[in-house]
């Protein structure tokens, strides 16, 4: 069974307590550190800014940079598939 640990992470000045797998522990706190940062760079730059409004960029900032990378792996499979392909039609067939 794998092993579940509570954390406590602070995004916006907000608390919250999340059970997480031990083993991604690192990667949720890198994730609430990184959001927090994008927070902190949208409120510099609009220090006037409703919070929503600055919490609702750095929203859409990071969705987008995750459609990014989750288009730039569907390109890089379909690319693996045609190698992969290319390298089965030159493999010799095994004969019955």
């Amino acid at each position: 069974m794998e092993e579940v640990l509570r954390i406590t992470i602070s995004i916006a000045g907000k608390r919250f307590s999340l059970n997480v797998p031990r083993k991604d522990e690192e990667i949720y706190r890198k994730a609430a550190d990184q959001l927090n940062t994008k927070i902190a760079d949208y409120t510099r730059k609009n220090p006037n800014a409703d919070e929503s409004y600055i919490l609702a960029q750095a929203a859409f900032y990071m969705s987008l940079r995750l459609q990014v990378l989750n288009d730039a792996h569907m390109h890089d499979m379909k690319i693996l598939s045609e190698i992969s392909d290319e390298v089965e039609a030159l493999l010799p067939k095994d004969q019955e």
